[in-house]
């Protein structure tokens, strides 16, 4: 029975062995991009114990404006040594206007650069990326542009301003405490979302994120008007 239990260890240790991971950290969970300025510097480091290549993409969100197309990724690929850092640089195309807040998605993905008989298992992360207009006036509290509605079992939730509000997707409906899902981490500005309530509301409990994705220490309420 030992030696059974044995072969069934060494048998798994064979298995994760030959498997090899790359691991890498973000200077950020999040990449901002100030249309007023030449470019983002953005800086990747391989923390793993072996070269790794990293490809860096950038993605529209489903249901945004198509804006991935107008942002230049330089390098796209690039080979990082272990313990070393590497600056991204993400450009936007001249004479494109941005007159919101645009959010978009980064994805950075490695996977090791050096050839062994172990298979490559490539490890990707995905950030959000903010387009700043240029000039803009930034808010630390966006979420004081959100408009709450109800309209009979519908609460319309609108984005006003001209910032991306970021938030956590569940919500509270008070006074009664009960919880809804916004469905995504974010609203854009000039979007709406509508939610089906099970009785009136007079105020919502939202857990707004910063700009960089982290939860803020406090919720927030927001009135809703009838």
């Amino acid at each position: 029975m030992f030696t059974k239990i044995m072969k069934i260890v060494m048998g798994c240790t064979l298995l994760l062995s030959s498997f090899a991971q790359a691991s890498f950290q973000l200077e950020t969970m999040t990449v901002i991009l100030d249309a007023g300025e030449p470019r983002k510097v953005f800086s990747v480091k391989n923390t793993g114990k072996e070269p790794i290549l990293l490809s860096t993409k950038v993605s529209d969100i489903a249901g945004s404006t198509v804006q991935a197309q107008d942002i230049m990724v330089s390098p796209p690929i690039t080979r990082i040594e272990p313990e070393q850092s590497q600056q991204i640089n993400f450009v936007l195309k001249k004479g494109v206007n941005v007159t919101d807040e645009t959010l978009l998605k980064v994805s950075f993905q490695g996977v090791g650069a050096v050839q062994t008989n172990a298979t490559k298992m490539p490890i990707r992360q995905d950030v959000a990326m903010l387009i700043m207009p240029a000039g803009m006036s930034v808010t630390q509290t966006p979420w004081n542009a959100l408009e709450a509605k109800q309209q009979g079992n519908t609460l319309v939730l609108t984005n006003t301003g001209k910032q991306v509000i970021r938030l956590t997707p569940n919500f509270v409906g008070l006074p009664d405490n009960q919880p809804y899902s916004l469905g995504q981490f974010y609203l854009r500005p000039g979007e709406v979302k509508k939610i089906e309530v099970k009785s009136p509301l007079k105020e919502i409990q939202i857990s707004p994120l910063s700009r960089y994705g982290f939860k803020m220490k406090d919720d927030v309420n927001i009135k809703v008007a009838s």
